[in-house]
């Protein structure tokens, strides 16, 4: 098989997908079917963050990409992650300005605070990293709202905070697990030096689409027709009940 083949393609495990697995199998599935897509998409990823202003553009591709992989369509990884990376640019530039924005501040507090002298700046510097932790939670939402809905950048965030809060268990979890990810390829250096270039960054983005992906569908596109585009036009009128719901 070649590697082109392998990428567009993936592996054949028809009786395997007719098993309908669902929940936590559901990941483990995506990865058997799909490893050679998530290679090649790991590489994409990481090849279009190279000029850094472009790192939401990557994200949102890359959600998009993983987000039909959890939904079981058929998936073009090349052509569906540059297709969204530039047809969406200005929503996710907008929406990671902000994310990153936050999280710089959250990360500056938790260094200004501890050595400021003031009083409480211990406790300041702990919301601190409450608010980092929080943010990059709903970044794992953002981005898969972007590549999924037609939502104008404030509700795009403001769903994105609402769902967080509803579904803290599970985003709380996949952050966890984004953290074991990361001590695991770090603590076993030099053996696991490959990871990130392989598949660590396209793994990360599986763990937060795959968290937040049931909580769209539920709350904020609560109608998908045979493409996604076609859930993209219904997502807006959606949105409100899933905000009423939230609240």
């Amino acid at each position: 098989m070649s590697l082109f083949s392998l990428f567009y393609n993936g592996r054949s495990h028809e009786s395997e997908r007719q098993a309908n697995p669902q929940g936590i199998h559901l990941f483990f599935a995506v990865i058997k079917w799909h490893w050679g897509r998530l290679i090649g998409l790991n590489v994409m990823f990481i090849l279009s963050c190279v000029p850094i202003v472009t790192i939401p553009c990557a994200m949102t591709a890359m959600s998009a990409v993983l987000g039909r992989m959890v939904q079981r369509r058929i998936c073009y990884p090349f052509h569906d992650y540059w297709r969204e990376f530039t047809r969406e640019w200005k929503r996710s530039t907008a929406c990671g300005a902000v994310m990153f924005g936050v999280l710089a501040a959250a990360l500056f507090g938790m260094l200004f605070y501890p050595r400021s002298g003031m009083p409480g700046g211990y406790a300041l510097a702990g919301l601190c990293l409450v608010a980092a932790l929080f943010d990059v939670m709903v970044m794992m939402i953002v981005f898969p709202l972007v590549a999924f809905t037609d939502l104008p950048v404030p509700a795009v965030l403001r769903n994105a905070v609402l769902l967080t809060q509803m579904r803290l268990g599970r985003m709380a979890a996949a952050l966890a697990a984004l953290a074991g990810l990361t001590a695991v390829t770090y603590l076993g250096m030099p053996f696991t030096v490959l990871v990130p270039p392989l598949f660590g960054c396209s793994l990360a983005g599986l763990i937060g689409v795959f968290a937040a992906w049931d909580g769209m569908k539920r709350h904020v596109i609560v109608d998908m027709a045979d493409h996604v585009t076609a859930g993209r036009d219904v997502a807006s009128a959606a949105v409100a009940d899933g905000g009423e719901d939230a609240r």
